[in-house]
Formats: C-alpha cells, sequence, structure tokens
C-alpha cells in the first residue's frame, strides 16, 4: 500500500481549498483565488495547471480595461460544470429521492419516488436503492466514469464510522450495514450521513454562517433532529454520528414517540405528531401517519389562522416544547448561532410566539441574547445540498 506523506496530505488540502473557492465564489483569477485562499502564487498555479490538465478548470479571458483599454487582459478561471459529477440519495420513510449535482455542487436534476420502505428487508433496500439509482442515471445519460461517489442522507442513526444506520424509522430492522453492500454493487464509493448533519453542513457553507464557530441546526419536519458545529468542526459521537434533540425528554409520561419512548420533544414537535393531536379535533383526511403529507401539513396551517381554532393551541404546546429544548442546547453549548430549518418551519409562525416566550424564561441570565436563533426558510433542499458537500469534501 503506498505510503500518504504530509506533503501530499497538504497538496490534497490546498487543491481543496481552491475547488471550494470557485464553487463559492464563481469564476476568479489567479491572484483573486490567493487573496481568499493565502496560498502562495506558486502553489495555485501548479495545482491550477494540473487541474486544467485534468478538465475540472477552464480558462477565459476576460476584457481589457475599457477606459483606458491599456494593460493584459486577465484569465479567468472556472469550473467545467459537466465535468464531474455527485449524485445522492435521500432516504427517509417510504420515499426515496434521487439526486444529482454538477461540480460546482448546484443540483440539476431531482426525483423523487414512493416505495414502502418500512416493509422491505435489507436486501430489498438494497436491490431498490440500486436500481432506481441505475434507472436514474440512464434517464440523464451520465457516464459512470464521471461519477466521484455516492451519498446516502438517512433518517435515524448512523454509524460515526459511516458503515451503516443503527436506527431509523424509514426501514425495518436496526444495525444495517448498507454501506459496504451499496459499494459493491454500484462500483463507487459510499459516504452517508444522519439528514440533520446534512443539514447543518448545507448551513456552514452559507456566507453567513462561514465564520460562525459553534452553530446548532435544528431540523424540523417528519421528525426533529440537530446537527452541531464545535470549534468550527462537525461534531461526531463516539459510536452514533449525529446528536438526537429529538429524542430527548420533555415529559416522562408523554405521547408516544416513534422511536417507541415516551415524552420525547419530537413526538410534540413532528410533523406526525402535530397531525396525530389534530386528528383527535378534527376530521381529517386519512395518512401515513409515520409521514404526513405537504398539503396535508398546510392544511393545518389553514386551519390555525381561524379565529379562536384549537389548532392555535397544538402548534402553541409544540412552540413551548421546542423553546424548552433549545434552552437547554443553550444551557449546555451556548452556541453562537441556533437556526431552525426544514420542511416544518412552514408552521413556525405559529409556534414562535410560545417558542420565544419559553426559551427566554428558562434561560440563565447570561444566556439571554436577542440574536441567537433565527430560522432558515425551505426554500431548497438543504439535505441534498449537504450529502452533495459531504461527497465532495471526501472525494475532491
Amino acid at each position: 500500500m503506498k505510503r500518504i506523506t504530509d506533503t501530499e496530505l497538504i497538496r490534497s488540502s490546498n487543491r481543496r481549498d481552491i475547488i471550494q473557492t470557485l464553487r463559492r465564489h464563481g469564476e476568479l483569477a489567479r491572484v483573486e483565488i490567493g487573496q481568499y485562499t493565502h496560498l502562495s502564487p506558486a502553489t495555485i498555479t501548479s495545482i491550477t495547471s494540473e487541474l486544467i490538465q485534468q478538465g475540472l478548470l477552464l480558462e477565459q479571458q476576460s476584457e481589457l480595461n475599457a477606459e483606458t483599454g491599456r494593460g493584459r487582459p486577465k484569465v479567468k478561471l472556472q469550473l467545467n460544470q459537466q465535468a464531474v459529477f455527485y449524485p445522492a440519495i435521500k432516504l427517509s420513510i417510504n420515499e426515496i429521492s434521487l439526486i444529482l449535482a454538477d461540480l460546482s455542487g448546484k443540483i440539476i436534476h431531482q426525483q423523487t419516488k414512493s416505495v414502502l420502505t418500512v416493509s422491505l428487508s435489507q436486501q430489498q433496500l438494497i436491490d431498490v436503492l440500486c436500481q432506481s439509482f441505475t434507472a436514474f442515471l440512464d434517464k440523464y445519460a451520465i457516464e459512470r466514469n464521471k461519477l466521484r461517489g455516492l451519498g446516502l442522507a438517512v433518517q435515524g442513526v448512523t454509524e460515526q464510522q459511516g458503515k451503516g444506520i443503527l436506527w431509523s424509522p424509514a426501514i425495518k430492522g436496526q444495525q444495517l450495514q448498507l454501506v459496504e453492500q451499496l459499494q459493491q454493487q454500484l462500483q463507487l464509493p459510499v459516504f452517508i450521513s444522519n439528514d440533520a448533519n446534512c443539514i447543518a453542513v448545507a448551513l456552514k457553507n452559507l456566507p453567513q454562517y462561514q465564520k460562525v464557530n459553534s452553530l446548532v441546526a435544528i431540523q424540523l419536519g417528519y421528525g426533529v433532529g440537530m446537527g452541531l458545529w464545535l470549534d468550527d468542526k462537525l461534531y461526531q459521537g463516539e459510536a452514533a454520528s449525529n446528536t438526537e434533540f429529538g429524542h430527548t425528554k420533555f415529559s416522562l409520561n408523554g405521547p408516544q414517540c416513534r422511536c417507541g419512548g415516551r415524552g420525547c420533544i419530537e413526538a410534540y414537535v413532528g410533523d406526525y405528531a402535530i397531525y396525530r393531536d389534530a386528528s383527535a379535533i378534527y376530521n381529517l383526511p386519512q395518512a401515513d401517519m409515520l409521514h404526513p403529507s405537504e398539503k396535508q401539513m398546510l392544511d393545518l396551517n389553514h386551519l390555525a389562522e381561524q379565529p379562536h381554532s384549537p389548532m392555535q393551541q397544538i402548534f402553541t404546546q409544540a412552540g413551548t416544547v421546542l423553546g424548552l429544548g433549545l434552552a437547554n442546547v443553550m444551557a449546555l453549548f451556548n452556541p453562537q448561532k441556533i437556526v431552525i430549518s426544514g420542511p416544518g418551519v412552514r408552521a413556525y409562525p405559529y409556534m414562535e410566539a410560545a417558542m420565544r416566550s419559553t426559551l427566554a424564561e428558562n434561560l440563565l441570565p447570561y444566556h439571554q441574547q436577542q440574536d441567537v436563533v433565527e430560522v432558515y426558510n425551505w426554500d431548497e433542499d438543504l439535505t441534498g445540498l449537504g450529502i452533495i458537500a459531504i461527497v465532495q469534501q471526501h472525494t475532491d
């Protein structure tokens, strides 16, 4: 086996920095790359020449100074978007989403299909994932030699070693070793991550959060998850790779959570919990109680807008539980930012007042900060963007 030297590791890190800088800022001259990365001109010239030779970068002459017409035109570098593609799969309750991103990390194709995931054995699940993945690539005529790796974003608890799933509401059984079998069948490196961690990675890549060293990403939606950045590093536990904010307790004798326990935060705040409570009051359409549809959840928002609606109380309860949970997070980690996102932010306006008042009542005096908790709207697929970014980190 070839021994990797310190020099090779440094060069590999510099290469990733250059590619990531072009992803974030678009086409740049070499001198501008140096201003962002603080790498030497010689290093930038050497690495960019190699990337051009590999077809990953393209050179483009910029125009002369329009006022003077003098001087040499700058040579701008840009990513060759079609040189490399990054596929990913999102596995959630009875649903599989397939994603394809270009070299810049922009999602260019996405497809969602209904699959009764909770009824499949491990081998059946692997077969469905492989067949769906192959059909997806064939549909868009993507050459296999342009793929760097496959990302797998899952609901539930993933192993810290990145081998598989310890538990997920989306699948049958526990401790599924998916990664190795997928790699063998697809002949691609496979990188697995919890969906809340994916959201945390996507948020950290946004300009407004890049300099935030301690950031908590709270995911609201079909469940409640948390991704945690501490000292500018994504937190990884000893055995499980993600934190379980949604399965911390609000009440020892509360409603049943999909994890099997009672009184978890998720059992009050997750979509399925809110829909369950609403179904006890309203004559609602039948739903997959573990994963109500987006339309069904939006209908609950409309009910909350009616005067003196019981739905308002259900959202107030969810906001109260969320606020107490966030107060505990602040007491433990005192993060610079807590960012709430996920499809469940559709109902945030109905929860916010209760959440903020509960949070304020339960914070220690030196944690009373007005601008710590904020919302990032679910206008784009942060889970997809995050798992793509994770594949890029491993393969650039």
